[in-house]
């Protein structure tokens, strides 16, 4: 599970919770939140607060920094399509990063949005693809393509 500091957890999960469509399973209020949305499941801190140490915040953290998260996920379409249309309703499409959904030359789908904080969570499923997408374009393959 992917640990995510955040300098207000609170607002953190406001936005995780509404903008994004994540659901919350279980929080202590002020230290951590354990979020869901498909098979993404994320750890919220709060800044200070050492994972697996949360009885008190660790004084020895210094600034608060938005970091990249790279996160292996399954089925990814359904991922992307439930966070695209949570920003959607919320107004906020301009949080999905990149191309969207892509099909990379090294066989992985992949995707990538921002939360409130400007972490960027990049979700990746190594997934197999189905014989009837193109490894190169992403796209269903042609009539031609395939065993004869």
């Amino acid at each position: 599970m992917t640990a995510i500091r955040t300098p207000d957890l609170q607002r953190a999960l406001a936005d995780y919770t509404g903008t994004l469509g994540f659901r919350c399973l279980q929080q202590v209020p002020g230290v951590w939140a354990w979020l869901t949305q498909g098979s993404l499941r994320l750890q919220l801190w709060a800044f200070g607060a050492t994972p697996g140490r949360w009885e008190r915040a660790d004084p020895e953290v210094g600034c608060f920094q938005a970091e990249h998260h790279s996160v292996a996920v399954m089925r990814i379409h359904a991922l992307h399509a439930s966070v695209s249309r949570a920003l959607r309703a919320s107004g906020r499409s301009d949080r999905l990063d990149g191309e969207g959904l892509q099909l990379m030359p090294w066989g992985a789908w992949e995707f990538a949005f921002r939360d409130g904080d400007g972490h960027v969570i990049h979700c990746v499923d190594w997934g197999l693809v189905p014989a009837s997408v193109s490894a190169r374009t992403g796209r269903a393959a042609g009539p031609s393509a395939g065993c004869a």
